[in-house]
């Protein structure tokens, strides 16, 4: 990871979150945050079934990738 901007203020990683939220209603949520101890921002996502915990979780980790390696 080259910087760490306010996770909050990067627009891709926002409406991406909102997005995936919005698709997953009631049913899961989406985390993200630096990690304390490493060079690394994890993304962590909680859905009904695991296979739409995965496609979420890789969509939003490359968009985050993509967003914070730039």
């Amino acid at each position: 990871m080259k910087r760490k901007p306010d996770i909050t203020a990067v627009p891709e990683i926002v409406e991406a979150v909102k997005q995936i939220e919005t698709d997953l209603k009631e049913q899961g949520r989406v985390l993200i945050r630096y990690s304390g101890t490493q060079n690394m921002c994890r993304v962590m996502v909680e859905g009904p079934t695991k296979e739409i915990t995965e496609k979420y979780c890789k969509q939003l980790s490359e968009i985050v990738k993509k967003a914070l390696s730039s």
